[in-house]
């Protein structure tokens, strides 16, 4: 069976979306009658990882689990770049000493065949002739794979140069001059480039086309099931980052005075643990999280007015463009401590600006089902090579 692999960002959104897409690509595959894919998952995360990745995809796993594997050595090397464990600055000063040497390696650990390992922790090799095609998600790295495809809501290149006329980026400008070609080489290797919208710029209107093989989409994240809406009372969900170090974005949610849902019910005394998808309850009246645009969609597609914390200067710049452009397009409000009155307010404004938005996509695309748009664009691409 061959395989594709996925090459992510940091965080616990873009290897999500990327696995998500991978089986919208075989979905698609499977309706046509063709066969489906191994997905290869860098590791990163270790156990947390593996307990989100059963939680979102436990179906699939239990059902044909040997179709997700997990790959240990690239998510090491993938780890090493990812910003997190080091404020941005910082990652971007490693990243920029560590590039050459990194895509070296990878790049011999691909040549040498990688090594999948199934949820239930059987070794499965997978030789590199074996492998078709990447999908990526705003990546640090390139993998030897061709075809390779970029998905996004922007690019990290174009990110940086916006953040270069930014005051309020603290990040060096020295650095991020240096740090810039670096993206740019690795965005010119992929055969499509799918930037989803709403992202980072889409405050601007439209823009030019960075390159031929650009195609805008529909968020591409999974469209919300039905959620449980069983004893869940009025109150706030509050999403929190899976980047250490910035849960203290998080701290001011309980003075709102909602009770709170939340992923990580450590973090606030007397919250109870739920998972995103209660977001679409009648009775969850706010989401708060940091901006990325996974969260951003889900607020989006259940019309629940989204919050978000004040761009934190260690954040990656993309959060300070994101905020900007959420305000700006009344998709969202930065949290800084208004009363909860305020935020219900908001509430009306935000829902019927989600609902202009929503009703734009469709006509402009036909769905708002990224996913199955992006995976059907992708299949047409390779099955014509």
């Amino acid at each position: 069976m061959p395989s594709l692999v996925l090459n992510f960002a940091y965080g616990t959104g873009p290897f999500l979306r990327t696995v998500e897409l991978a089986l919208a690509i075989n979905d698609c595959l499977e309706q046509a009658g063709r066969a489906r894919f191994k997905i290869l998952v860098p590791w990163v995360y270790g156990e947390k990882q593996k307990q989100i990745m059963r939680e979102e995809f436990g179906e699939i796993i239990d059902r044909k689990p040997e179709e997700i594997l997990l790959e240990k050595a690239l998510g090491n090397y993938l780890k090493s770049f990812f910003f997190g464990e080091k404020n941005y600055e910082a990652s971007l000063e490693y990243y920029l000493d560590n590039y050459r040497k990194l895509q070296e390696t990878i790049e011999s650990h691909f040549a040498n065949g990688l090594t999948g390992v199934t949820f239930s922790g059987q070794v499965v090799p997978i030789a590199k002739k074996d492998i078709a095609l990447s999908i990526a998600r705003a990546p640090r790295v390139s993998f030897p794979v061709k075809p390779a495809y970029y998905t996004s809501f922007a690019y990290i290149s174009e990110i940086l140069e916006h953040s270069l006329y930014e005051e309020k980026i603290a990040v060096s400008k020295t650095l991020l001059k240096k740090v810039i070609p670096l993206y740019k080489e690795i965005e010119d290797r992929f055969a499509l480039h799918f930037i989803a919208e709403p992202g980072t710029f889409s405050y601007l209107g439209e823009r030019p086309l960075r390159y031929q093989s650009e195609i805008s989409t529909p968020p591409n994240a999974a469209l919300p099931p039905r959620p449980d809406c069983r004893r869940i009372e009025k109150g706030l969900y509050v999403t929190v980052t899976g980047i250490p170090g910035l849960d203290h974005l998080f701290r001011e949610a309980s003075k709102i005075g909602l009770q709170i849902y939340t992923n990580k019910p450590d973090l606030f005394p007397g919250s109870r643990k739920a998972s995103p998808g209660i977001i679409g309850c009648r009775n969850i009246l706010l989401h708060l999280a940091r901006s990325g645009w996974g969260a951003v969609w889900l607020s989006l597609f259940h019309l629940v007015p989204f919050i978000t914390p004040e761009y934190d200067k260690d954040d990656d710049p993309e959060i300070y463009f994101n905020n900007l452009c959420l305000e700006k397009m009344g998709l969202g409000q930065t949290y800084r401590g208004q009363p909860l009155q305020e935020l219900l307010e908001f509430g009306r404004e935000y829902r019927k600006n989600a609902e202009d938005v929503k009703e734009s996509l469709i006509e402009k695309y036909g769905t708002l089902d990224g996913l199955k748009y992006t995976a059907q664009k992708i299949i047409e691409h390779y099955s014509n090579l």
